[in-house]
């Protein structure tokens, strides 16, 4: 796969990182932490599948691990399916759910544990000079493709990186009308996702695996659909509208709409004839009017308020840091209504810096995390019930007469929807429970003490600004809401 010159060497599963960067991610990629990684590619890509093969027939070293050197570790750049299988047998316990139990029984049948300890790998110069393999790879080949989405991603990641169009043809075999395709793909999802639309439409639209964009871009890629939004390919920009955006826009909702929900699919929708029809079926005035106007995507991406105007405003959030801070939490959170151990923990927690001591503020903040959560609880005057309650569900004295986190996380999601703004609520629910969705999660926190790959910087912060709204409400307002 790699050119002769570049060296392969056998290095240790434990000291090979997964690529933040890969394509099969989706979007956001960078905040994606190693354990969430490893979980979106099971869940999402098939991952399961390889190590049941090894499981069942070995691991094969013919064909190494494609790696580069960053920031003095080695990433793996092409063969993540193998990598999280190879981490997910020798440590199931990084996975969540039905695919933990899986693994531990699959880790049962490797007779020899060390033949998937260390795996060949090929170490390239750079990340450009990996491109040509990965594109060729991915594109049209038996090995697992990547989704549309994923693939434009990569062809104007390549872009920004300083590719021309030439090279992108000349150097790793993209057509002109790949890039076309590419910039549209990208145009369509950003258009979409930049709607006003219900909460369970939203999240169809952020599922990665959802073949939602599949089906509206079939009806871009048609002259009668480009017709009828009134559209027409752009070279630069996917797309560009021969209308108003206010006129495009009444169209195109009800479209991403009726695929979102299932009254269209790739089967309603397969041919010119079929997309012809879905149209007709509008009624007059579910139609972009023809006007003097045009738009390129970017005007509707970076104006979010052109749907939203006409929405209910909503209540305001709990204060959010302006800034990111440096540090684990930020200086101006404050412990007004809190116990003197928790302003302890948050005055040493002010101190250290993220990148400097990642360990250490990572198990503070998830101890910090937990104290709060008690310490609420008890001036409230809710925490005795609480434990009764659980004690008389489980039959027993809870251990040191406390609930552990996991007990404690309904009385979260109660107290978040109850004292939060419903947005402010549904941050703070995910950051509690595992969610793929999510960038980081409590599941992360738990896992710092158990793997060795774990925490980073990025993960800490965004742990914090998920949990923000709950311990500003906490720990800086009283037991009726209000801040001091």
């Amino acid at each position: 796969m790699a050119t002769d010159s570049w060296p392969t060497v056998r290095r240790s599963v434990a000291s090979l990182h997964l690529d933040a960067k890969n394509p099969r991610l989706g979007r956001e990629t960078s905040a994606r932490a190693p354990r969430e990684i490893i979980q979106y590619l099971f869940e999402h890509d098939k991952a399961m599948e390889v190590a049941k093969s090894i499981a069942a027939r070995g691991y094969f070293p013919n064909e190494p691990l494609l790696a580069i050197k960053e920031n003095d570790r080695f990433v793996v750049v092409e063969g993540n399916r193998r990598l999280a299988a190879l981490k997910g047998l020798r440590a199931p316990g990084l996975l969540e759910g039905p695919f933990q139990r899986q693994l531990e029984r699959l880790s049962r049948q490797i007779e020899v544990p060390s033949e998937i300890a260390s795996v060949p790998v090929t170490v390239a110069p750079s990340r450009r000079a990996t491109d040509r393999q990965i594109a060729g790879r991915h594109i049209g080949t038996p090995v697992l493709a990547w989704q549309a989405e994923n693939r434009a991603s990569f062809i104007l990641d390549k872009l920004s990186e300083g590719y021309t169009n030439e090279q992108l043809q000349d150097q790793l075999g993209f057509s002109l009308a790949d890039i076309q395709s590419a910039r549209q793909t990208r145009a369509i999802a950003e258009m979409a996702r930049s709607l006003d639309l219900p909460e369970e439409v939203k999240a169809k639209l952020e599922n990665p695996r959802a073949k939602l964009f599949t089906t509206i871009e079939r009806v871009f890629d048609s002259s009668v659909g480009r017709d009828c939004l009134m559209v027409e390919p752009h070279p630069e920009h996917g797309i560009r509208g021969t209308t108003t955006k206010a006129e495009f826009l009444r169209g195109f909702t009800k479209l991403v709409m009726d695929v979102a929900l299932g009254r269209q699919s790739s089967r309603t929708l397969n041919t010119s004839e079929d997309i012809r029809d879905y149209f007709r079926s509008w009624k007059s005035d579910e139609h972009p009017a023809k006007k003097r106007g045009s738009f390129v995507p970017a005007d509707i991406i970076q104006d979010r308020s052109v749907t939203a105007s006409r929405s209910k405003p909503k209540p305001s959030a709990p204060k959010r840091s302006k800034q990111p801070s440096n540090t684990v939490l930020p200086r101006d959170f404050r412990v007004r209504f809190g116990n003197d151990r928790l302003r302890d923990i948050r005055r040493e927690l002010v101190r250290l810096k993220r990148e400097e001591f990642p360990n250490a503020g990572a198990v503070l903040l998830r101890v910090f995390f937990e104290l709060a959560v008690l310490d609420y609880l008890q001036r409230t005057g809710e925490l005795p019930a609480i434990i009764e309650r659980i004690e008389k569900k489980e039959s027993r004295t809870l251990p040191f007469g406390v609930p552990t986190m996991k007990q404690l996380v309904p009385e979260i999601k109660r107290i978040a929807k109850a004292k939060l703004t419903n947005a402010s609520a549904t941050i703070v629910e995910k950051a509690i429970r595992y969610d793929p969705s999510a960038p980081f999660t409590i599941s992360e926190l738990h896992g710092f003490v158990h793997q060795p790959d774990l925490p980073s910087a990025r993960d800490i912060l965004q742990f914090w600004k998920r949990t923000e709204p709950l311990f500003r409400l906490m720990l800086e307002q009283d037991q009726e809401g209000t801040a001091e």
